[in-house]
């Protein structure tokens, strides 16, 4: 291999990012369902190992994804992400992050499901009596 050949080959891998990639509202399309993606407050993002990134519009969508897709849901150098409800537009782990089903949020979907950074902004959140706060285990048990 040429010498400029290598340079420009590394300079090709070591721009290549792991790292989240702005969701263009109104542009992207869920990976999931097809919509477009609206509401900074619902969006999600999953990026593989190997960098693919997969947007979508609400959590559960997200989930039912991780379902169809083990490999990526089980691998744990997978970054899985959710928009804090409290701070749309900032992306949190959503394996630490906490979930508030409840019907007065009106998600995209229809499952009444936002994300938090923390348990106490969740409950905070809360407004109806039989809402149901989570962590990510529950989460994911909750919707199998």
């Amino acid at each position: 291999m040429k010498p400029l050949s290598l340079i420009t080959l590394c300079c090709l891998l070591a721009a290549c990012s792991h790292g989240p990639e702005p969701i263009l509202y109104g542009k992207d399309a869920c990976t999931h369902c097809k919509m477009t993606i609206m509401d900074k407050r619902f969006a999600t993002e999953v990026i593989s190992e190997k960098g693919k990134i997969y947007k979508f519009d609400a959590v559960e969508c997200m989930a039912g994804f991780l379902r169809e897709n083990p490999a990526v849901a089980n691998d744990p150098e997978s970054s899985l992400l959710v928009n804090d409800f409290g701070h749309p537009g900032t992306f949190s782990d959503a394996r630490k992050a906490w979930y508030l089903h409840d019907a007065s949020l009106a998600s995209p979907m229809g499952g009444n499901l936002a994300a938090f950074i923390n348990r106490r902004a969740a409950e905070a959140a809360q407004q109806d009596s039989a809402a149901i706060v989570s962590d990510w285990p529950g989460f994911i048990k909750q919707n199998r």
